[in-house]
């Protein structure tokens, strides 16, 4: 999952400014300053919120944190589908803020979840190698491969790949729901 979103979430980033060049006519300089502050202030309000969400729910479920990882990843995905069909920038930066406030829910939890299911010990080693590995198999594939979709279908049709891997990645972090608290109650019984 965590792949899944650094996939989604870096490649839009990466691929933004482009998208906006082509899309809405703007310079390369208006696209980054448009998409750079407004996706810092969401993206800053939303990985507070996500850890909020993530805390307040703690107080009812042990599953708290995958579930927050996952509802932000299942509303900001489809914000973000929706977002990349929108023709008129009026309309189009609303919904980008509110698309990268969801997605960046998970930025707080997904960490916390994994020091949840991990033995302390190798905490620090596990938290570098998911590091790597997100960067590894999500946003290092994301950058080429929609630049390739990009010259064989457009910008268009290629940066829709991102959002919808994103989407999968909160139904991925559904089913961890299925094994978290079995794996957080084995972390504290051997502790």
């Amino acid at each position: 999952a965590g792949a899944m979103i650094a996939f989604g979430m870096n490649g839009l980033v990466g691929w933004g400014p482009t998208y906006m060049t082509r899309t809405f006519g703007l310079s390369a300089g208006q696209s980054a300053a448009l998409l750079g502050k407004w996706g810092l202030v969401a993206g800053v309000a939303g990985a507070l919120a996500g850890g909020v969400v993530a805390d307040v729910l703690g107080r009812r479920t042990q599953r708290a944190r995958a579930l927050t990882v996952a509802s932000g990843l299942l509303v900001g995905g489809p914000l973000a589908i929706w977002l990349l069909t929108v023709r008129d920038l009026n309309v189009f930066i609303p919904i980008f803020i509110a698309a990268f406030f969801f997605l960046s829910w998970y930025n707080g939890p997904m960490m916390a979840v994994i020091f949840d299911v991990v033995p302390a010990r190798i905490g620090a080693t596990v938290s570098g190698a998911y590091l790597l590995f997100i960067h590894l198999a999500g946003d290092a594939i994301a950058f080429p491969l929609v630049g390739k979709l990009s010259d064989e279908f457009g910008i268009g049709t290629a940066v829709m790949v991102l959002p919808t891997v994103s989407l999968i990645g909160g139904l991925v972090m559904l089913g961890a729901m299925a094994t978290v608290v079995r794996d957080m109650a084995r972390i504290r019984a051997e502790t």
